[in-house]
């Protein structure tokens, strides 16, 4: 049994479902994967109230598709009042198990699991759900030897660049997952995210609302090395579609996927488009990366990371996927920052000189 339907958490809009007393329910049979033009189908988004996992659920709601969200309720999350929400601990096997049984789900997403959450979740999905899509990380490929990456290129991920080994075992867990049998699986590997809902990545390799106050404040602001470093943000609603493609497509079954924009630009490059958003008349000095280490305030290893080359190829997802981004930096870093300014994160550029 299931405790009744009730208002969800800390403000946030749709259904929620408490599993805490489940004591036993019938195994139904396991549906079939959601191919490309299936409407109604039943989604279960682990995590799902944050930045790319809500995304991901308002795209499949726009599509018809039914959406469940299991996460603890610390994030109210900006969702339609048709996602159905399941308080629980997406590390708790019971928790999960239960979920799985009751909800009867085609396909789950995951944005949150580790490596070792995988190796116990993943024999669950199996046996109650259709397909798992799991999100992944371009940054596995980092420092790249050859531009721009693809899923074949290797993926060293020297800890010094922010430990992307436990993206890469995730990956690893989840193609062999399928090769060994049958279930079938794609891990998506997405570049840096950005859109409302998040701070956008800064010129130090974080996502500090300083940065974008300073060229709001027409300050100086230091950009690493010969800012020559290549970034590719991609648009959170750009990778929506994308894992929706991943769940209609059946050739997705075992492949590993990037997800980006259609081009890289430079850091200086990237600074520039975020100070005519603004308006600021911000000077750029370049700056080596050491000297900036050197302050204190910059997290070492995500300048290191930025000061990499990030150029990214989806061709594979274009050409299996029908995967096409559609947001243009300028207009992506236009919509973050003016959701930073509607949340108080950002003040309003100031008149130069004042």
């Amino acid at each position: 049994m299931t405790t009744p339907l009730a208002a969800s958490p800390r403000g946030a809009v749709g259904r929620r479902c408490d599993f805490s007393s489940l004591q036993c329910v019938v195994t139904q049979p396991v549906r079939k994967a959601p191919e490309k033009g299936i409407a109604d189908v039943r989604v279960l988004i682990i995590g799902g109230t944050r930045f790319l996992g809500a995304a991901i659920a308002r795209e499949l709601l726009r599509q018809g598709h039914r959406v469940t969200l299991l996460h603890r309720g610390s994030t109210p999350g900006d969702l339609p009042a048709a996602a159905v929400h399941v308080l629980g601990d997406a590390r708790n096997a019971a928790c999960v198990e239960a979920t799985l049984r009751e909800g009867r789900f085609d396909a789950v997403v995951d944005t949150i699991l580790q490596a070792q959450d995988l190796a116990w979740q993943l024999p669950l999905f199996h046996r109650h759900a259709g397909q798992l899509v799991h999100c992944a990380s371009t940054g596995v490929y980092a420092p790249a030897a050859q531009l721009p990456s693809r899923e074949t290129d290797p993926t060293p991920c020297p800890p010094e660049l922010g430990g992307f080994d436990a993206k890469l075992a995730q990956d690893l867990a989840v193609v062999a997952f399928h090769e060994r049998t049958g279930f079938r699986t794609c891990s998506l590997r997405v570049s840096n995210v950005i859109g409302a809902g998040d701070v956008p990545l800064d010129l130090w390799g974080a996502r500090e609302p300083a940065c974008f106050q300073r060229l709001a404040d027409h300050r100086p602001v230091w950009i690493p090395n010969d800012g020559r470093a290549l970034v590719q943000p991609v648009h959170v609603d750009d990778l929506a579609r994308g894992f929706l493609a991943a769940l209609e497509s059946p050739r997705a079954a075992g492949q590993i996927y990037n997800l980006s924009s259609e081009r890289a630009v430079t850091l200086t490059e990237y600074a520039r488009l975020a100070a005519g958003v603004l308006g600021s008349q911000s000077a750029f000095e370049h700056v080596p990366m050491e000297k900036i280490l050197a302050t204190g305030k910059a997290n070492e290893a995500g300048l290191r990371f930025l000061c990499e080359h990030m150029c990214i190829d989806s061709g594979k997802a274009r050409r299996e996927l029908g995967y096409c981004p559609r947001v243009s930096l300028q207009d992506a870093l236009r919509e973050s920052l003016h959701w930073m300014q509607q949340r108080g994160l950002l003040r309003a550029a100031s008149q130069p000189g004042r």
